[in-house]
C-alpha cells in the first residue's frame, strides 16, 4: 500500500497558519510594560456617619454623599499572559460626618472628620477575560484577527499608606486629631496611641477596552481593608474629660465631644466609659477609577520602544 504525502499546495497555508498561531501567542511578550494614570472617586466606612440600613452590617454604612475626588498613578508588568503585577500610588481625601447618618444616635454624636490619604502598593492580577494580543488590522479576504478588545481581571494586594484625621471645631477649621488624643490615649485606662501610617490590602475587580495595541481605557473598582480603625479618629470610648483637658487642654476636650440633643442643643462632656465608636471593624475606604492606558513595546533584542 502506497503512503500518499500531504500535497504540496496545502503544506504551505498549513504552515502559516501553525506559524501565526505560534506568533500570537507570544505577542504578549512584546507588551510586558506598561503604565497608566487614573481619576475617579474615593468613598470611606467606618465609624462616622453611614448607619442607613440598620442591619448592622459594616456595608450599610455606604453613603454615595460623601465621595471625594481621586487619583492614581500605576505600572504593571505581565509576569504570564493571565498574571500581572501592578504597583500603585494613589491620593484622596476621605470624609465621614454624622449629619449624614441614618439614625439619630450618630447624628446626636454630631463628630466629623476628613483625612488625606497617600497609598503605595502592589497587587497581582489574573486576567479572566485575557488581554488581546492580536493583529490591530484585519487582513482582506482572511477571518479572524483584531480578537476581543475586553479585557477582565481581578485582583488582591498589600501595601501602606499615610493619614491624617482632622476634624471640624465650631469655628469651622479643621484640626488635627491625632495629637489631641480625643480617646485618651497615652493616659492610664486609655488605648495605645495610633500610627498614622497603616496597612492596606486592596482587592477587587477591573475591566479594560483596547482602543489599539498600546493605548487603553479602563474602570477598575477596589476595596481598602485597613489595619487601622482611626482613620477617622473614632474608635472605643469617651475618656474622662477632667483628665483629658488636664493632660492635653481643652480643645482635646471639644474635639472628643460634641454632642448634641434632638433639638440641637450643645450637651456637657460625656463621662468616661460611654461609646464613641466601635473597635470590631477596621476603618475601610475605596476606590473607583477610570483609567488611561500605555504599554511600551519591547523590540526583539530587549530594548524598550516609545
Amino acid at each position: 500500500m502506497t503512503r500518499r504525502s500531504l500535497p504540496l499546495f496545502l503544506i504551505f497555508p498549513l504552515f502559516l497558519v501553525l506559524f501565526s498561531t505560534q506568533t500570537q501567542a507570544q505577542r504578549w511578550k512584546r507588551y510586558r510594560h506598561e503604565v497608566s494614570i487614573s481619576l475617579g472617586g474615593a468613598n470611606y466606612m467606618g465609624d462616622l456617619g453611614g448607619a442607613t440600613t440598620g442591619d448592622g452590617s459594616r456595608f450599610g454604612d455606604f453613603q454615595f454623599s460623601v465621595t471625594r475626588p481621586a487619583f492614581g498613578a500605576s505600572y504593571r508588568y505581565r509576569l504570564l499572559e493571565r498574571v500581572a503585577l501592578k504597583g500603585n500610588i494613589m491620593y484622596c481625601q476621605v470624609y465621614g460626618d454624622d449629619a449624614e447618618a441614618g439614625n439619630e444616635s450618630r447624628k446626636n454624636r454630631n463628630l466629623n472628620f476628613r483625612s488625606p490619604v497617600i497609598e503605595g502598593s502592589i497587587q497581582g492580577e489574573f486576567y479572566f477575560l485575557k488581554e488581546s494580543s492580536s493583529s490591530a488590522y484585519r487582513v482582506p479576504g482572511m477571518k479572524g484577527g483584531g480578537g476581543s478588545k475586553l479585557a477582565g481581571y481581578v485582583f488582591a494586594g498589600i501595601g501602606l499608606f499615610y493619614y491624617n484625621p482632622q476634624g471640624e471645631d465650631a469655628n469651622g477649621d479643621w484640626v488635627d486629631l491625632a495629637d489631641l488624643n480625643t480617646e485618651g490615649q497615652g493616659l492610664p485606662g486609655g488605648p495605645a496611641d495610633y500610627s498614622q501610617v497603616a496597612v492596606t490590602m486592596p482587592v477587587g475587580i477591573g475591566f479594560k477596552y483596547a482602543i489599539n495595541r498600546q493605548w487603553s481605557l479602563g474602570f477598575e473598582y477596589g476595596i481598602r481593608m485597613t489595619s487601622t480603625d482611626y482613620l477617622d479618629d473614632v474608635s472605643t470610648s469617651y475618656y474622662d474629660p477632667t483628665a483629658l483637658r488636664a493632660a492635653y487642654g481643652d480643645q482635646a476636650v471639644e474635639m472628643a465631644d460634641k454632642r448634641i440633643s434632638s433639638d440641637g442643643q450643645d450637651l456637657p462632656p460625656r463621662g468616661a466609659g460611654g461609646i464613641r465608636g466601635g473597635s470590631e471593624y477596621s476603618d475601610t475606604y475605596m476606590f473607583g477609577f477610570l483609567t488611561l492606558g500605555y504599554k511600551f513595546k519591547s523590540g526583539r533584542k530587549g530594548r524598550t520602544r516609545f
